[in-house]
């Protein structure tokens, strides 16, 4: 299915384009120790925004590597993980095998009934959506009333563009179609019904660059998220947005 978008002259094949990109996934495990540090912290952050219930479904759609599915898991979560990419899904499965359930998927045309989740994940994904109307509006179908969305996006990205190889037209670098902060974010989720309810900045640009997360590893979660949460506060060069928004009941 090719899709024109003619606002930016873009002509894309976005399944055949995602399933070749999952085959660059990377194991979180061969990810450079600080690197490493930096997403361990993250998706602690994301998780703990999230506050999965034992027992609740959650589904993360979009899973790539897998890891932030089974932190799900990890805190008592029956989750089921999602890709477009039957390579990627594949991979994330070997990697955790813990998480119970797997499928191949499109945001776009979810297989699951309304109302069969208490929670979905969108983690690095909306970036990516050409058409983040009709993805936010099927991520909303799933969710029961009073579920709720987390969406994580990078945070008030420059969005650089390339010329491509083949057709000599603007690309843009990794893929990433939109730039969002907070205001942004919140309006494509209110669009779709739902209303936000917290959101975080994280991963400092200059701690990240110095090395903290990894630096302060062994330390708790809270010292590393309050340098964090102050550098973000006093400088705003987080990398990172996470939004919650909530199905109303």
């Amino acid at each position: 299915m090719s899709q024109i978008d003619p606002g930016s002259r873009r002509l894309q094949d976005y399944r055949d384009h995602y399933r070749r990109d999952a085959e660059a996934i990377i194991d979180p495990g061969a990810l450079p120790p600080a690197r490493r540090a930096s997403e361990e912290r993250r998706f602690e952050a994301l998780v703990r925004l999230l506050q999965p219930q034992s027992g609740e479904r959650v589904l993360d759609m979009g899973c790539g590597s897998g890891w932030l599915a089974e932190r799900c898991r990890q805190a008592g979560a029956r989750v089921w993980a999602a890709d477009i990419a039957l390579t990627g899904v594949a991979g994330a499965r070997a990697r955790f095998p813990r998480v119970p359930h797997y499928q191949v998927a499109d945001v776009y045309h979810l297989p699951f009934a309304a109302g069969s989740f208490d929670a979905v994940v969108l983690s690095e994904v909306a970036e990516h959506l050409e058409d983040l109307d009709r993805a936010f509006g099927e991520l909303a179908r799933l969710l029961r009333p009073g579920g709720r969305l987390l969406v994580s996006v990078p945070y008030r990205e420059t969005i650089v563009e390339h010329l491509c190889i083949h057709c000599n037209r603007p690309t843009p670098a990794n893929a990433h179609l939109h730039s969002f902060d907070e205001a942004k974010l919140a309006a494509c989720l209110r669009g779709a019904g739902l209303e936000p309810r917290a959101s975080l900045r994280v991963n400092h640009k200059a701690l990240e660059l110095i090395g903290a997360p990894r630096l302060l590893r062994g330390w708790p979660f809270w010292v590393w998220r309050s340098l964090d949460r102050l550098g973000n506060l006093l400088v705003g060069r987080a990398a990172f947005l996470g939004l919650v928004a909530g199905k109303p009941t």
